[in-house]
């Protein structure tokens, strides 16, 4: 559901598109995600010159949403969500119209400065809560893991961008942090935890831990 004005291409007027994504398992890096299209423009509908053009209501920070479509037996196409990004860029020329999207972590380049020593301790999961509100993340656009209330540190989060402040906090917490296909920002555990398996009422032959093997 778009709720406003949204502009769609498809495949008759997309020209070529291109979409590079990196992310490290061990978040040596931060993720990033780059997209862009270009769509056809011979008959001159997204003209800078004409006030009336849909390509006036074009400004950076709005969402793009891509998705794949695959035509079946049928003839139906099924749809699914190839990524949600923001609009970084985008031009115009008698030819083409060239859109450039980026990754939310591109957005969130403000210093986080509310790092504080806890003699208590404070969770990772509460200071993840507090970069992403205070880098103007809404709370169902950010997901983290449970298991982060139960490591607690002392020291302050550095004065750095919201996204390095997040890529210490997963480093600490021996976790990833990555954008999802629907435009949500992911913290969680990336390592196996400590499992147990067992049944109740089994056969005789039957072996719930192996249910644990991969």
């Amino acid at each position: 559901m778009v709720m406003g004005f949204g502009v769609y291409f498809d495949n008759r007027k997309i020209i070529g598109s291109t979409k590079k994504e990196h992310i490290s398992p061990i978040m040596e890096d931060l993720q990033t995600l780059d997209f862009s299209v270009d769509v056809e423009n011979q008959e001159l509908a997204y003209d800078v010159e004409n006030r009336r053009s849909t390509i006036n209501f074009l400004e950076v920070g709005q969402d793009v949403s891509i998705r794949y479509g695959y035509e079946l037996e049928n003839k139906t196409v099924e749809w699914f969500q190839g990524g949600k990004l923001r609009l970084s860029k985008w031009s115009a020329d008698n030819k083409k119209l060239s859109i450039t999207a980026k990754d939310r972590f591109n957005d969130l380049d403000n210093i986080y400065r509310k790092g504080m020593y806890s003699e208590t301790g404070i969770s990772l999961y509460d200071l993840a809560f507090d970069v992403f509100r205070d880098g103007g993340i809404g709370e169902r656009d950010f997901e983290i893991d449970p298991y982060l209330k139960s490591v607690l540190i002392n020291n302050p989060i550095p004065a750095v961008k919201h996204k390095e402040a997040l890529q210490l906090i997963a480093n600490a917490g021996r976790c990833i942090l990555y954008q999802d296909r629907y435009g949500k920002l992911i913290l969680r555990s990336d390592f196996m935890p400590s499992m147990s398996a067992v049944g109740e009422n089994q056969e005789r032959f039957s072996k719930p831990e192996n249910v644990l093997k991969f």
